[in-house]
């Protein structure tokens, strides 16, 4: 097996900037169906990213590292927790950034790539504490139980722009994000920031995935919500769209699966989403925990992305049973440090790590401990914009 190098600077720099010019990806759907509360997830990216596996301790002390302004910003208002919950998850930015984990309270949090999307400035004037946006997954899976909680804690402090470490004292700020929360009761709720303003979708259903914004996304996909394979006969309105639509339908053995001609099989996100939400309303209810994960693998290799060329393509996914708190993990590709392509062995799987089985009181030494400190000024040598980097030649 050839060796796998470490991602250069320039490398990660290369993939930020090409997603964020890119139709970039990433998929979050929940089966959020009887008493299973069950997330899919996959991550798309031109790099490798948010391979290393890390837990939150329970009782460990936290304090945002907000990077930008930092000099601005009164120590005393820098936001400060110990963690009440422990929590398990993919880290990314040399550990420091939680992109998808989930708690022993069957709360997750999942981080994905938002293009355009603008972070709030500092406020002197807002009197609540000050939280970086970046560390919203580390404070939410540490404090809160429930996705009610969570939105509580986000409403009552003051979210700021920040920035992550790469290497060397060298950060990247602007890197366009949004989050989505989930929890055992079926709630969830997507955190976007939009034009320098945070905003929060409450009972926001059970699918995520990019740009255009989220509330762009509900609209966009319900115009697919007639594609339903208990239809009686053919669909007059994709009857118009689809090429042949009659020949095809006449000829499918399977209505079921005629009825959905007109599902989009494109990659982008507005297709993903769309796609994600025709097959949520015709998958039937799991009567099983294991038809549900089966369900949720489906979703998974539905929405995943080949590694197409110029494509942003799916490096890994996850599974989060979040009433049984088991978190599976699948590796699929990696990139090198020459942008070439390793592929893990298609005979690999899902790994599971049952958060019941931890022990979240103690660090484990063979699971390295997230924890969130400010970064001291002097190690701060360099902040780069994602917007500033002209990079070309990327490709999948």
């Amino acid at each position: 097996m050839k060796k796998i190098s470490k991602l250069s600077f320039g490398a990660l720099l290369t993939g930020l900037f090409s997603l964020e010019n890119q139709a970039t990806a990433c998929s979050d759907v929940f089966i959020n169906k009887g008493e299973y509360h069950i997330e899919a997830r996959t991550l798309d990216f031109l790099v490798n990213i948010a391979f290393e596996n890390r837990a939150g301790v329970i009782g460990t002390e936290n304090k945002t590292d907000v990077v930008i302004d930092a000099d601005k910003i009164p120590e005393e208002k820098l936001t400060v927790w110990k963690n009440k919950y422990g929590y398990f998850g993919r880290s990314a930015f040399n550990g420091t950034k939680i992109v998808d984990g989930m708690n022993t309270q069957g709360l997750s949090v999942a981080i994905l790539y938002l293009p355009g999307a603008k972070f709030p400035v500092y406020d002197p004037k807002d009197e609540r504490k000050v939280l970086s946006a970046y560390d919203v997954a580390s404070f939410i899976l540490g404090q809160a139980a429930t996705v009610a909680e969570g939105v509580h804690l986000l409403r009552s402090h003051q979210l700021v722009q920040s920035a992550a470490q790469t290497e060397n004292g060298i950060f990247i700020k602007d890197i366009p994000i949004h989050y989505v929360m989930r929890d055992k009761t079926g709630d969830s709720a997507v955190v976007e920031f939009i034009d320098g303003q945070v905003k929060i979708y409450e009972k926001a259903g059970d699918i995520i995935t990019n740009a255009p914004s989220f509330d762009w996304q509900l609209k966009n996909a319900a115009h697919y919500d007639s594609l339903l394979a208990t239809n009686a006969g053919p669909n007059e309105e994709f009857s118009k769209t689809v090429y042949d639509y009659n020949e095809i339908y006449e000829s499918s053995k399977h209505k079921g699966e005629a009825n959905l001609l007109g599902m989009l099989g494109d990659y982008t996100p507005p297709s993903r989403f769309a796609r994600a939400r025709v097959l949520l309303n015709n998958l039937p209810d799991p009567t099983t925990r294991t038809v549900a994960l089966a369900q949720a693998s489906a979703l998974n290799d539905s929405l995943s992305v080949p590694p197409l060329k110029g494509a942003a393509l799916t490096i890994w996914s996850t599974i989060k049973d979040l009433d049984e708190g088991i978190f599976y993990t699948k590796n699929m590709l990696l990139f090198q440090g020459d942008r070439s392509l390793y592929a893990f062995p298609i005979t690999s799987g899902y790994t599971p790590y049952d958060l019941k089985t931890m022990n979240f009181n103690a660090p484990d030494p063979a699971l390295a401990e997230i924890s969130v400190t400010p970064t001291p000024g002097d190690k701060i040598k360099k902040i780069i914009s994602v917007d500033s980097v002209k990079v070309t030649g990327a490709g999948g």
